[in-house]
């Protein structure tokens, strides 16, 4: 493997769990500022917006774990810190198949 090569899949994985983080933070906002709405106001919210929120974290972390399985394939170890976050995103992933 070059260098370029190495540097592209730590690029995505860097991306992978930058939009990951991004998604956890929407769906942690979201929760928060439902607790001060009604229950039909809440279940419109997630009938809607809270839907595409929760595909949105799906989705990232479903690319969080593909990328760390490439960056992986290639040789590289991640940090503690990132491999912090694809457990975050492991664990995720598995709770929504149940």
């Amino acid at each position: 493997m070059t260098i370029p090569e190495g540097q592209e899949v730590g690029g995505r994985l860097e991306r992978a769990l930058e939009a990951f983080q991004k998604a956890q933070g929407l769906l942690l906002t979201a929760h928060r500022r439902l607790k001060e709405l009604s229950a039909a106001e809440v279940e419109r919210f997630w009938a809607a917006q809270g839907s595409r929120i929760e595909k949105q974290l799906h989705a990232t972390a479903a690319e969080a774990v593909a990328a760390f399985q490439a960056f992986s394939a290639a040789g590289l170890v991640a940090s503690a810190n990132d491999r912090h976050l694809i457990n975050e995103a492991q664990r995720h992933l598995a709770d929504s198949d149940r």
